[in-house]
Order: structure tokens, then sequence, then C-alpha cells
């Protein structure tokens, strides 16, 4: 059992201080990295080819030599799901300088995304099904060079912070990562530190949450938020590469004094049919993991992401007409009940103004004479264009893009009134 990005660095470390690779060990290194051969400079060129490219290696010096990277997929590259791909979720490495390499940081692995090309579910019912939760994922590990317990997130290390694009890299040991800082400041209020000493050699993955969630708060969390953060164990991972699926960590979570995610669990929605059905109205959550217990290491885990979710905190938390615009165009009937909920008489106020937007664009006939008009009332030409185009074939696009252009940029309280005006500026120039 191991670490599959571990053993695909390793291997190549070997090489890379002098020691041949047998044609095995060619074979496997670049199995590992999705195209198997027993040639060597084939094998080398694909891992030249992956990593620091498809996946990203962040480095830092280690005390007394060495370095220390951590390695994660590339936001930029299509997602695949070969081996070493798999573990490119925030694992950390020690490459001593010497050709060995030591695994510090082993935390819970990519999921199959829903919807990637080739992914698709399982036909039985899932272990058990997880929300996907709003925050900031944090894992936690025993560092023997700095011979405490330190954290880091999935992208880098607690000496590593990113401004703008810009990657700043502090001495190894100061922590710069305000997302490290911050789970920090929670570990410290609970007196987690003092409650990790059984779990050396484990990796424990955590979601850092704060009382908004990261979709509306839009930035950072830092220390000074503590008391609006929470830590919440999603899984953790054994010295023996065993991992302990969220309700399998639950006591784990107890004896840290920290919040777990197999309490919090979806009931119901174990069979995929349902899961991908309730995606399309899902507003609590971001996604749905589903979990399958088919291996002690690895287990298959399906991300199926909610299609409303981030439009609907944008509306709801952060006031955003545009999103708003886009789900009361969606035809989701739960969303809308939703909103009303949370957003109370504004929704049937828009509700009735997109009514009016429907009549007036509607009334025009013409897609040339519609797009004037729109252009004339301040949609930009090529969103008016894909309007006027939709107008006859399909009007409820039409209505849905003069709708979610007219309020870009404007408040939920603003967006009737904006759709109103757009609607009276296509009346009185359609004479």
């Amino acid at each position: 059992m191991a670490n599959l990005l571990w053993e695909a660095v390793s291997l190549y470390e070997r090489w890379a201080s002098g020691e041949d690779l047998g044609e095995d060990e060619v074979y496997r290194l670049s199995s590992l990295l999705g195209s198997p051969t027993r040639k060597l400079d084939v094998a080398l060129s694909r891992y030249r080819d992956v990593v620091g490219r498809l996946i990203e290696e962040r480095c830092s010096s280690a005390p007394g030599g060495g370095e220390v990277c951590i390695y994660t997929w590339a936001r930029w590259a299509f997602k695949r799901y070969f081996s070493a791909a798999l573990d490119a979720g925030g694992t950390v490495l020690w490459k001593r300088g010497d050709g060995s390499v030591v695994l510090l940081a082993y935390p819970l692995h990519r999921a199959f995304d829903v919807g990637v090309r080739g992914v698709s579910l399982p036909g039985e019912p899932a272990s058990l099904a997880a929300p996907r939760l709003d925050g900031w994922q944090v894992n936690a590990y025993w560092d023997p060079m700095l011979g405490r317990w330190e954290m880091a997130t999935r992208f880098v290390l607690h000496n590593m912070r990113f401004t703008g694009r810009k990657l700043t890299v502090a001495v190894y040991g100061e922590r710069i990562n305000p997302v490290v800082e911050a789970a920090w400041a929670v570990a410290e209020r609970l007196g987690l530190e003092g409650r990790l000493g059984g779990f050396k050699g484990w990796t424990l993955s955590f979601m850092l949450m704060h009382r908004e969630p990261a979709t509306a708060l839009r930035r950072l969390p830092s220390k000074g938020d503590v008391e609006d953060l929470r830590l919440v164990l999603l899984a953790a991972r054994k010295p023996d590469g065993t991992l302990l699926d969220p309700l399998e960590s639950v006591e784990v979570a107890r004896s840290l004094g920290v919040e777990s995610l197999g309490s919090m669990l979806l009931k119901g929605l174990e069979e995929p049919g349902k899961a991908l059905e309730a995606s399309r109205s899902l507003v609590s959550h971001p996604a749905v993991f589903l979990w399958y217990r088919d291996d002690r290491e690895h287990p298959s885990i399906y991300e199926v992401k909610s299609q409303v979710y981030e439009d609907y905190v944008k509306a709801t938390r952060a006031g955003d007409a545009r999103s708003l615009l886009v789900l009361l165009t969606s035809g989701v009937g739960e969303v809308e009940e939703r909103l009303r909920e949370a957003l109370g008489g504004l929704v049937d106020e828009v509700k009735s103004a997109l009514g009016e937007l429907e009549d007036a664009i509607k009334s025009v006939g013409d897609p040339e004479a519609l797009r004037q008009l729109l252009e004339a009332a301040g949609i930009q030409p090529k969103l008016a264009s894909s309007a006027a185009k939709a107008l006859r074939e399909k009007p409820e696009r039409a209505l849905r893009i003069v709708a979610v252009a007219s309020v870009e940029g404007f408040k939920v309280e603003e967006a009737a009134e904006v759709l109103r005006g757009v609607s009276k500026a296509i009346k009185e120039s359609a004479g």
C-alpha cells in the first residue's frame, strides 16, 4: 500500500540520483503516470510533462538539506485520473537529496468529477453520501524536521502564500499561509495539538468553515476570524495508508474535539440516480460526494456538483441580481421556493417584472428588429444577437439572455426596476 504520487516521484528521484531503473520499474513509473512503456527516455519525458505541468509542484528548501514539495492538480489542466493524479490533492513529500523521498502528508485523494469525459457513476448504491462543505481544506500531519504537527492546504505549504499570482515562500517553519494560520488559531482555541499525540504518522483532512460560505465570503479566512471559524474532520488516513471515510472517522473527530463530516451525511442520496436528480436543485451544499468502500486506501469517490448552489449563494448572501435571474429563468421550481424563503416578496416582484420583459420581447416578433432594440436599450451586441437568434425557436432562452444581461452588476433589490426599464425601452422603441 502506498501513495501513488510518492511512488512515482521516488522512482524518478532514484534515477535522478544516478541509480539505474530496471525495465519493470520503468514500466511501473510510466504506468503510474498514465502512459505505460518500457522505454526509459519515454517514461522520463512523460514524467516531465506531468510533474510541474499537469501536476503542480511547489517546493521549499528543507532544514538540513533537500526540499519539501506539495503536489496538486493544475487548475487550468483538463481533468484526468491516471494513478499518480489521484494523489495530486495536497500530498507533501520530503526529497532528501540522496535519492530517497519521505512521505509527510497523505491526505484525502481526489474524487472523480461526474461530467468529465470518461467518468460515469457506478450502477450500485454508494456506501454513503456526504455533502461537499463550502470552506477551505487543510491537512494536518506530523513534520519530523520541525518536530511538531503542521498543516497545509491542498495547494501550498504552511510557509507559502499567493499574492495575486505571485507565490511567496518563507523560511521553512514560518507560517505565512493565511488559511493555515486561521486553522491553527482555531486549533489553539480547541486545544487540538494536545490531543494529536496518538496520531503521529496519520494525515487528518479537515475543512475550515466560516459562518459565511466561502463562495459568499470571496476572500481567504484569517486568524482574526477565529470566532467565526470551526474545523470539521472530513477523513483520516492511517500510517499504513488505510483511509477512514467520514463515517469511520467520527470517533477520531470525537477524540480530537472537532466536528465530523460523518455526522452530516445526506440520507437517501446513496442511489446514483437520486444524487443526480438532487443536484438540479441542491442549494444547501456545492456538491454531493458518493463514497464506495471498494478499496481501503483509494476508495472510489464521485463528486456530483449542484447545478444551482453557487448562484443561490451569490443571490441570497451577496445580493447578486445576475445570479437571481439565472435561477429564476432556470425552470427549477424547487429553487424558486427556496429563494422565496430567503428573499421573501422580492422574488415575486422580480418574477412580475420578468413577465413584463417577456411580453415586451414577444411583442417585437422580428429577430433583427429585436437585436436593434436590445442594443439601443444597452444590451451588449453579442448578447443582443444571441437573444435575437433564439427569439423564434427558443423564446425562453431569449428571455434568459436579455434578463441576465440587463441586471449585470446590480443588486437583487434593483432587479425589478432594471427589468421594467428594459421592457419600457423595448416597447417605446418598437413604437
